[in-house]
């Protein structure tokens, strides 16, 4: 057993890094289950023959009185292999009710800071060939689409951190027999036999699947695989498309033609304003399904007079185009401090770093950025500063990043390179549209 789990995962990490360096340092997200406790053992192998490094990353969610002891016994064991081992705690809030999808947001989220704080991008995680197929019929019950239907990627991207699932192919089974063949014990926890939750229902359901004539878990596995591969399809039919259709705009914002969905199936016509949206928007959410569904065939029946909104943005006809932009008038647009960070994301869409020098004192100035609005379009209109061929959409000006020092707009990167306050070296701030997802 050992010899061909050795095997098939070595495959899977293979296809990860075939075209990338191996980074010098690889996290692993470990809670002292069977399956991640697997993974460990695996990975451990398998990163000291490339002389990779290995940081095992436990989160204590808070919500079980043993979970400190569990996270101590799990550094216990990991010291045993030479992994590095953080415990990461949730500090709450706590919600009255969906309490497993708010733990794992935070689970992600704690994971995500750590390895920022380690210069980590890849993070290694247990999820196996039993919560592939649970997550296919949670998607499924949902009515989920081929996309969601494809369940999880052997990679996936959460903002700045890729996620390695290694062990999709793999059932639990197999894995607690390798641990078992090496002499490592695991933690069960008893929230996964609790019926009130939901994945515990689907192992049910599973189970009587896979008793269905004809059925097994390999042909379970089967079907998931081969809706991966449409879904492929589908997507890099998608992005040919956006590749001819779509121009961007450093202003934040996108343009198409008004005829894009032309000989476009509605599949594909779905995806593609699904990806732009997306794109625009800057963060990991997707737009609602069903809201995209009735978006597309609007447009296609030129139910859309001039404009619509959806997911924070804002979709609008100009001339022979449509354009998707940040929704105008925006409210709870953040106002962000440099602090001690000279590079901020703002609104999860532009990156925005002050170039101070060394030299450059910057005690008693409180820089913060925040949309230009009214007031900065009105200082900069009113300055020698703007450039008198800047053309852009009214809907897209408002939502744009600026410098401020108090109330006082301070530079306005994106359209001028001088700056608006005195001490204020020009060119000193920089602005770069640079969301989180791509669009190609």
């Amino acid at each position: 057993m050992s010899t061909k789990l050795l095997s098939q995962f070595k495959e899977k990490m293979t296809q990860v890094f075939a075209s990338d360096a191996l980074p010098t340092t690889i996290a692993i997200a470990v809670s002292g289950g069977s399956d991640s406790i697997a993974l460990c053992l695996l990975a451990q192998k398998w990163c000291e023959k490339k002389s990779v490094k290995l940081v095992g990353l436990t989160v204590d969610h808070g919500l079980r009185a043993e979970a400190a002891l569990e996270a101590q016994d799990v550094k216990l064991w990991l010291q045993k292999y030479g992994i590095e081992h953080h415990t990461l705690k949730w500090a709450g809030p706590y919600p009255d009710a969906g309490i497993q999808q708010a733990a794992r947001h935070a689970r992600y989220d704690l994971i995500s800071e750590k390895c920022r704080a380690l210069r980590v991008q890849y993070v290694l995680l247990g999820h196996q060939l039993e919560d592939q197929l649970e997550t296919l019929l949670l998607r499924l019950s949902k009515g989920s689409g081929v996309q969601g239907l494809a369940a999880m990627d052997l990679v996936s991207e959460r903002g700045a951190i890729s996620l390695v699932r290694p062990l999709l192919t793999l059932a639990r089974a197999d894995l607690r027999l390798y641990l078992t063949e090496n002499n490592q014990e695991w933690i069960d926890d008893p929230s996964n036999e609790s019926p009130i939750y939901t994945r515990t229902k689907l192992g049910a359901v599973l189970k009587q699947i896979v008793t269905l004539p004809g059925s097994s878990m390999a042909s379970v596995a089967l079907g998931s695989k081969r809706l991966q591969r449409a879904d492929r399809a589908l997507e890099k039919i998608t992005s040919d498309f956006l590749s001819s259709l779509v121009v961007i705009s450093p202003f934040g914002y996108v343009s198409f033609p008004e005829n894009f969905h032309k000989n476009m199936p509605e599949e594909i016509g779905i995806r593609f304003l699904e990806r732009i949206f997306m794109y625009v928007r800057g963060g990991n959410g997707r737009p609602v399904l069903m809201s995209l569904e009735k978006l597309f065939t609007d447009i296609c029946n030129s139910s859309i007079v001039s404009a619509a909104t959806l997911a924070g943005c804002q979709l609008k006809k100009t001339k022979n185009s449509w354009i998707v932009c940040r929704e105008p008038g925006r409210k709870g647009l953040p106002v962000l401090g440099f602090e001690s960070d000279p590079s901020i994301l703002w609104d999860d869409r532009f990156l925005v770093v002050d170039h101070r020098a060394e030299n450059e004192s910057s005690e008693g100035n409180s820089f913060t950025v925040q949309k230009i609005g009214d007031d900065g379009w009105k200082i900069l209109a009113n300055s020698e500063f703007l450039d008198n061929n800047l053309v852009l959409p009214n809907i897209v000006k408002k939502n744009l990043p600026a410098i401020w020092l108090g109330d006082k707009l301070a530079a306005a990167p994106l359209f001028s390179y001088y700056s608006g306050v005195m001490g204020i070296a020009k060119g000193r701030f920089e602005v770069v549209f640079s969301p989180k997802s791509d669009l190609i």
